[in-house]
């Protein structure tokens, strides 16, 4: 697959390889969700007003509106219902409540819920159009892996609960587990388990939703946010109480699983069990805007953005046309690399971007140069970063076919650096030292999860024969934490030879626990625990 904003002698204008939503949302509520969906899921995976079939048969009846907003990402779906409901504030707060919450709660679970029945039952009959001529640009998932995340998006009461909290807060809702169904109508502005009986609802009002997309701005943040606050709000026999959103956000960003490895809400161990009673008071939000290493990491995250740039491009200047030459790679493959990519968390996103950005910057006029990014960790994704120059002689697209057959031999022979890995997403770059306007990226995607020793002794022959990856390969490390130690501006070191020992990409080291780490995670939670003993 390539991007390309070169003109190409191959073709007079790309062809586009996905068929993307052009909707914006019908009003001001649907067009904000909008934006904070594509910012976050980007325009492949999310789409705003998906409609259905459901009444409409040989171009009489009429469709109708399955959800305000769909993410289909992988083997996880997430359905949005968004509602714009005025809060009455000019009636007692015991009636206003009751019926914002009927209409802008109650029937948004009602929505949420047909809505995952009728994708459940009907996969293939949810359209991007009103007319449903336009299939979803990528296929929904069946089967028992599908995990569905309901989210209903509420707007309107940010006032009222400012004003019933006396100023405190950000005006987000008072969330506590053990408010369920219609006890809602006799807790103003508390939010728990609308439906207890029937799938997870999560529920955010207009204060949350911006947070959450704004902190945790990637689908893999999102998602595994999602799968926690499910566990933890729908454990039963634990009463989780929060202040509001921000306060669960921000523990949530301030806490480590033991191993480093996750953010956690809070972190127990077996021998200690889960408390009966958790709650997130006031004061953990603003904790975390005043902790100089989260200013650090948001000015760290910043080349981050460079990685969901890429993807971007290929999404809208996509050509599958030229790889077609080379390897058959369908949209079916490319969306699998554009989702692997995109699959990375904004953690990870900032060493990828780091990484290829320091490859663009090093690699020498006429030049050129390859880099492999590999932790050493079982079934990860790979990446290999190819950067070529254009020879005098030679037209753009002999070049780029040039440059394309290099990479699928450096993304095909690095298997044999990355013995852990089974996915491998090659990128390849123009020489940044060019006298030409304009540009292109090529991205190629291999999954192999096992391979015989003739495969193997195969791709060292090709390896040789090529001259890839050779002796004299540099390896560096990635020296940096999420929330950035003072000390950590440099990003990434060199590492020299004498430094390596017998592996050359040598499992990562467990993670130390810096100061800064150890004070997060004492921050304890204004918890009340019963303990009720090893689970």
């Amino acid at each position: 697959m390539t991007n390309s904003k070169q003109p190409s002698e191959l073709s007079d204008k790309p062809s586009a390889m996905f068929d993307l939503a052009e909707s914006e949302g019908g009003n001001d509520s649907e067009r904000i969700l909008t934006q904070l969906c594509r910012k976050s899921f980007l325009r492949l995976w999310s789409q705003t007003n998906v409609f259905t079939d459901e009444g409409f048969k040989d171009g009489k009846g009429s469709t109708k509106e399955l959800c305000d907003a769909l993410v289909v990402f992988g083997d996880d779906i997430i359905v949005f219902s968004d509602k714009h409901v005025t809060f009455q504030t000019d009636n007692d707060v015991e009636v206003a409540w009751p019926r914002w919450y009927k209409r802008a709660i109650r029937d948004s679970c009602k929505q949420l819920h047909g809505a995952k029945s009728w994708l459940q039952r009907f996969p293939a009959r949810a359209f991007q159009d009103p007319r449903c001529t336009r299939p979803l640009p990528v296929a929904l998932p069946a089967g028992v892996s599908v995990r569905f995340h309901l989210v209903a998006v509420t707007r309107g009461t940010r006032e009222a609960v400012l004003a019933h909290n006396s100023g405190e807060g950000l005006g987000s809702f008072y969330l506590s587990s053990d408010v369920e169904g219609d006890a809602h109508f006799g807790t103003p502005f508390v939010i728990g388990l609308p439906e207890p009986t029937k799938h997870f609802v999560h529920v955010f009002d207009e204060v949350s939703i911006a947070l959450l997309l704004s902190e945790l701005d990637t689908a893999a943040d999102f998602l595994n946010y999602l799968k926690k606050r499910e566990a933890l709000l729908g454990r039963r026999g634990t009463h989780v109480t929060a202040c509001g959103e921000e306060e669960l956000v921000a523990a949530y960003l301030q806490n480590m699983n033991a191993d480093g490895t996750e953010h956690v809400f809070f972190d127990v161990s077996p021998e200690e069990g889960i408390p009966d009673l958790i709650t997130f008071g006031w004061g953990h939000f603003t904790a975390l805007k005043e902790d100089p290493g989260y200013r650090r990491k948001k000015e760290a995250d910043q080349i981050s953005y460079e990685w969901d740039a890429l993807i971007e491009k290929f999404l809208q200047y996509g050509d599958p046309s030229i790889h077609a030459q080379f390897a058959e790679q369908k949209a079916d493959d490319s969306e699998q690399g554009l989702r692997l990519m995109a699959a990375e968390t904004r953690f990870r996103r900032r060493q990828l971007a780091e990484s290829f950005i320091g490859a663009l910057q090093r690699t020498e006029l006429g030049k050129r140069l390859a880099r492999l990014v590999y932790r050493g960790v079982a079934n990860e994704t790979v990446y290999v970063f190819v950067v070529a120059a254009k020879k005098e002689n030679e037209s753009y697209d002999e070049y780029r076919r040039y440059r394309i057959g290099l990479l699928h031999a450096y993304v095909q022979t690095a298997k044999l650096k990355a013995p852990l890995g089974t996915s491998f997403v090659g990128l390849a770059f123009d020489n940044q030292h060019k006298d030409y306007p304009g540009g292109s990226e090529d991205l190629f995607v291999l999954t192999k999860p096992l391979w015989t020793e003739s495969e193997l002794a195969e791709l060292e022959a090709r390896r040789q024969e090529l001259h890839l990856w050779g002796d004299a390969m540099e390896i560096s490390r990635f020296r940096q934490d999420e929330f950035p130690q003072a000390t950590q501006r440099v990003a990434i070191r060199r590492v020299l030879p004498e430094q390596l020992g017998a592996e050359s990409f040598p499992l990562p080291r467990k993670v130390e626990r810096t100061k800064t780490e150890w004070r997060r995670r004492k921050m304890q939670l204004d918890s009340k625990r019963r303990n009720r003993g090893k689970k």
